[in-house]
């Protein structure tokens, strides 16, 4: 994979697309206009701010579709509101969304936790997480043990979709409480176009300061017939922990590295392909992780416990326009890479680091049918195969002397067919029904024990089964959508791996699958000439035979199944264009997610009835509004809020002590103006330097009193950023 124990090398062609980075280039707009979290699309014209829902068209449904039409509950967020709202990761917008919760933890192992959906609050679940996240239908998420998620930078996107709600019938495995799909900007085949995005900012607590350096291109090298699109970001967040144990100030600094070149060729009219490559390097210096022991944003660690990304993705995509359909053939080859170092000093004594060096290869195909839309049948078949192999050591070294020697290596394959059939009644009433079959193989094999030689350990877990999918849709006018709504998701089973025995512990060697069924009701109705309007869901969720994340006294974690949980809720999104100059937007969701029936899972650990599932938060919302003057500077400004209610890190009553987290509110505030081509803002996010903990674990029993452990809000953070388009 290229990389070493310190650092990940630099791809060929690196420095050819740095030297973009420092130049004047960027990409043009695509035209997308300003999607808010309720489906709201406003006009570019500053005289017309009419909301424009019906024009929004989203493709959750693996097939091109006006948002509010959706028979699913889904959140768009273009590229457009992304640059407006100034995002660049995860933790600046999703939280917007209804339902959705960000547990930010450590770069690239946060989760985004959907409907209550998830056993863990510091990273993915043991084996695959619960929220798919996919680059253009190109999955991130890891079959097997989940070892990096790459949080893309929203630059340069045409959209993001959030899909709330189990996707198991089109996505597959691993999207219980729903997916997170990017879809990057297309090749424009006929105009030249360029972006460029100068940021710096600065932290609460830090002394050094972040930037930014983000350009696009649109080169169409044979008009209308063959054109790419090339991207590059260069980004460095700034650390805001001090290392006591290391002597590092802002010690947790961040520096990310990310290209993109999209090539399209229009080989006839019927005919397209494209090629997609993607690169993202990141690099974490230390952890984020705090322990409140020793007050204020301080860590302690006898060595900087470093974690650094590769992400490397390939992709072939051919579309071809049969008359009765469009078929849909396309393949990636997805390469990870980590390097990591973990202190164990407060397990096995002074000078012990665990030195991680995972590697995943996964190659993805799908071919694909899809009919054309609109007429009285609409329907969609597929064929579906992943296969991965990941190899991961991790060796436990104490002064440079090899202590513990931990090896695992899994191969995964997944075949599945699918598809959805949709037959429209008359002009209100539609219903569409739809499934997917699948067949899942996991081959695993560990060496976990003291040098010269452990013994070797081989494991196996096969699954297979239907996930099933039925809505009808009521749509008397354009002003009103009502749906009702019964889906699945599933995940894989897996094997406990790189867990040495404990006496007087019971450790499951092996995990099953488990799933969960939805059901959901929505209504959308809009007013004032759709100026006003609601995005109302209301959901029950059952979840069946839950892998959960469980911890021993010796600290190590493990997955078992346990039992099952209700997850019940209502999610709200309002959008009103109150005039002319004036936009406010609102969402609030209640979610209520227990342990259905008590469950004794061996071991003396006993999940009782009502216990709930760690981070699901009873009540988040936020709100956002933004005020546009008229003239020829257009200024404007942005007001948001967001509000999480308590939760807890883990499941009360077990042996794994569960710590309180969440319970904050977060204010941001952002104001800019246009000079014709030029864009200036100025921001300030966590205006208050709020010390909300996102996430949490107990590092297990003993005498070190720094043995919680939690995940901060990034402390207060102001800058400006600097927009440039053609």
């Amino acid at each position: 994979m290229g990389y070493s124990r310190h650092s990940l090398k630099r791809p060929l062609g690196a420095a050819l697309v740095t030297m973009l980075v420092r130049g004047a280039i960027a990409d043009a707009s695509t035209g997308d206009a300003a999607v808010s979290p309720s489906g709201g699309q406003r006009s570019a014209s500053d005289s017309d701010m009419t909301l424009q829902l019906d024009e929004v068209i989203v493709t959750a449904s693996k097939r091109a579709e006006k948002l509010r039409e959706v028979a699913d509950s889904v959140t768009a967020f273009s590229g457009t509101e992304l640059s407006q709202i100034g995002a660049q990761s995860f933790a600046d917008y999703i939280g917007r969304t209804p339902g959705v919760i960000f547990q930010k933890a450590n770069p690239g192992l946060s989760n985004v936790t959907i409907r209550g959906v998830g056993t863990t609050t510091f990273g993915p679940d043991q084996g695959q997480g619960t929220t798919g996240i996919y680059l253009n239908d190109i999955p991130l998420t890891d079959p097997s043990y989940a070892m990096s998620i790459p949080d893309i930078d929203t630059f340069d996107l045409q959209r993001v979709e959030v899909l709330r709600g189990p996707q198991g019938t089109l996505f597959g495995a691993a999207t219980l409480g729903g997916a997170v799909n990017y879809i990057i900007n297309p090749v424009n085949l006929s105009t030249f176009d360029a972006r460029l995005e100068m940021g710096f900012s600065g932290t609460q607590h830090s002394t050094v300061v972040g930037y930014a350096a983000k350009e696009a291109l649109n080169l169409p090298l044979i008009t209308d017939v063959l054109g790419v699109r090339i991207t590059a970001i260069k980004r460095f967040d700034p650390g805001y922990l001090d290392n006591i144990g290391t002597g590092q100030k802002d010690s947790n600094s961040h520096d990310d590295e990310s290209f993109r070149i999209n090539t399209l060729w229009q080989v006839n009219r019927r005919i397209t392909a494209s090629f997609f490559s993607f690169y993202d390097k990141a690099e974490n210096a230390d952890a984020s992780i705090v322990l409140p022991a020793l007050g204020g944003l301080t860590r302690n660690t006898t060595a900087p416990e470093f974690r650094n990304f590769l992400t490397r993705i390939n992709s072939l995509k051919v579309d071809a326009d049969l008359d009765f359909a469009t078929l849909t053939l396309s393949g990636a080859r997805t390469q990870k890479a980590v390097a990591s170092r973990a202190d164990f000093t407060s397990y096995f004594g002074p000078g012990a680091s665990q030195f991680s060096y995972p590697t995943t290869s996964m190659t993805t195909s799908e071919v694909r049918l899809t009919s054309p839309s609109g007429g009285k049948f609409e329907w969609l078949v597929g064929v579906y195969h992943g296969a991965l192999h990941e190899a991961y050591p991790g060796p436990l070294l104490q002064n440079d002397q090899l202590i513990y020697i931990v090896n695992s290596d899994y191969v995964s394959n997944e075949t599945s067919e699918f598809g959805e059939l949709t037959y429209r009644f008359s002009n209100q009433w539609r219903a569409t029904v739809g499934g997917r079959h699948y067949d899942i193989s996991l081959k695993t094999v560990s060496q976990v024990g003291a040098p010269p030689a452990p013994p070797v350990i081989a494991g196996r877990d096969v699954a297979s089964g239907f996930t099933p999918k039925g809505s009808i849709t009521y749509e008397p006018s354009a002003d009103f959508l009502a749906y009702a709504l019964v889906s699945k998701g599933y995940r894989s089973g897996g094997v406990n791996l790189g867990i040495p025995p404990l006496a007087g512990f019971t450790t499951p060697a092996t995990y099953g699958p488990d799933s969960l069924v939805n059901y959901e009701i929505g209504v959308r109705p809009a007013w004032l000439d759709h100026r006003l309007t609601l995005d109302s869901t209301l959901f029950f969720i059952n979840w069946s035979d839950i892998q959960l994340r469980l911890g021993r006294p010796d600290g190590y974690a493990y997955a078992a199944n346990a039992g099952g949980a209700h997850n019940i809720g209502l999610e709200n999104a309002f959008n009103w264009a109150t005039t002319s100059n004036l936009d406010l937007q609102l969402n609030a969701t209640f979610v209520q997610a227990e342990i259905s029936q008590t469950t004794d899972i061996g071991s003396g650990i006993v999940l009782k009835k009502g216990a709930r599932l760690p981070g699901a938060a009873r009540w988040s919302g936020s709100g956002v509004a933004t005020y546009h003057w008229n003239g020829e500077y257009r200024p404007y400004v942005t007001a948001s809020a967001r509000f999480v209610s308590a939760a807890q890190s883990g499941f009360l009553g077990t042996k794994t002590p569960s710590l309180p987290i969440m319970n904050y509110g977060v204010f941001d505030l952002r104001a800019g103006f246009n000079v014709k081509q030029y864009d200036f803002s100025l921001y300030a996010n966590n205006i208050a330097d709020r010390r909300g903990i996102t996430a949490a674990y107990n590092g297990g029993s003993g005498p070190d009193p720094t043995v919680n452990r939690a995940f901060y809000l990034q402390p207060r953070t102001v800058g400006v950023r600097i927009d440039w388009h053609l």
